[in-house]
């Protein structure tokens, strides 16, 4: 394998620096890092923190420790160059006399895709894109939202050994361990939006609030499929600070307290909740249901990726299995791609991701 170049090197260092937006910066935008480097030493670095502040580029030439004029900028994305909220990132590197610019990833957005590029090279300043993977996959919601119209959608589940997300009875508190269920806070901190069912609500009344003192902030939209309006002002969901939207039949009442998505059908169509989603800016979806939800995700396919913790306990055939698919033949298998297992406490935590046969 080749030893990196510098310019990698410090792009990916650009990206780590992007990673400490990972649970600040779930709706709207990417995650991006900026490093500002003259004469071998680096004299600035940025990071976007959260929807609406200032870019990475832009953080990071405040952080100079001297004159950015002659550095060179290494941002995990390109550099936007239209005026939104924030003014181009484009113009501020331009006006800080940057000479060069090296970029991880283009941006997907039709608006910036290459263009970021041609203004900075309009101002003679020579931009190199590297095409980094690490780059994309630390924004796989952005890039997806932005080139299908849909966000990233991960669905969870805790089971046992042989499959079982319940007892027979319902009973399902705690089949994994603490540490599961902490690591599980993770991905709703990242996460634009929790959806879950109904039935997940009357059965186990949960919060579905991100909990952690370094999630404090992280209040992911909450979203329960309620085509019936079954959804009772008691609910435990209810009494804790986030957006809680219910998708129901036009007719259905609801709490007060709840955004209501009228749905004309008896049942919600996924797709279009996502789309509905994604129109709001929400990047990436975690999806925490029951077995008959969580079936519908892997029926439909729409689903990017699975992520399954096992606890070391056998519940037997009495209790509720994690999908209700009824799958006859071994070629109409889901077939998904095992993309890491590691050990989470005492349980195993295997992330699935979506094999090109069921794209």
């Amino acid at each position: 394998m080749p030893r990196p170049t510098v310019d990698q090197l410090y792009t990916r260092a650009a990206i780590r620096l992007a990673a400490n937006g990972l649970y600040s910066v779930t709706r709207n935008n990417p995650r991006v890092g900026c490093l500002l480097v003259k004469n071998g030493v680096v004299i600035g670095r940025g990071f976007h923190r959260s929807d609406g502040s200032a870019h990475a580029e832009v953080e990071a030439l405040k952080a100079t420790s001297e004159d950015p004029s002659g550095a060179t900028a290494y941002v995990s994305m390109e550099p936007c160059c239209v005026h939104k909220r924030t003014p181009p990132c484009t113009t501020a590197l331009i006006a800080a006399g940057i000479k060069r610019v090296v970029i991880g990833e283009l941006d997907p957005s039709v608006e910036v895709n290459g263009a970021g590029v041609q203004t900075l090279q309009e101002a003679s300043i020579p931009v190199t894109v590297l095409g980094l993977p690490e780059a994309r996959s630390l924004n796989p919601g952005f890039y997806k939202r932005i080139s299908q119209g849909r966000p990233f959608v991960r669905v969870k589940s805790g089971m046992s050994l042989d499959g079982r997300v319940a007892m027979g009875n319902g009973d399902s508190q705690w089949i994994t361990s603490a540490d599961a269920r902490r690591d599980v806070q993770r991905l709703r901190a990242r996460s634009g939006a929790i959806i879950t069912g109904i039935n997940t609500v009357l059965t186990d009344d949960p919060r579905l609030t991100v909990r952690g003192e370094q999630f404090t902030s992280c209040k992911p939209m909450r979203v329960v499929l309620d085509t019936q309006g079954r959804l009772s002002s008691e609910a435990e969901l209810l009494k804790h600070p986030g957006e809680v939207v219910v998708v129901c039949h036009t007719s259905a009442k609801l709490p007060a307290s709840v955004t209501k998505w009228d749905h004309e059908n008896d049942h919600a169509e996924l797709d279009n909740v996502h789309k509905r989603l994604a129109d709001v800016g929400v990047n990436e979806i975690l999806v925490e249901a029951g077995p008959t939800l969580t079936s519908s995700y892997l029926k439909t396919g729409l689903w990017d990726e699975l992520i399954f913790y096992v606890a070391p306990k056998l519940l037997g055939s009495r209790a509720r299995p994690v999908s209700q698919l009824q799958i006859e033949k071994l070629c109409d298998a889901i077939q998904g791609r095992l993309e890491s297992l590691q050990l989470v406490g005492d349980d195993l935590r295997l992330v699935i991701v979506k094999s090109a046969s069921n794209d």
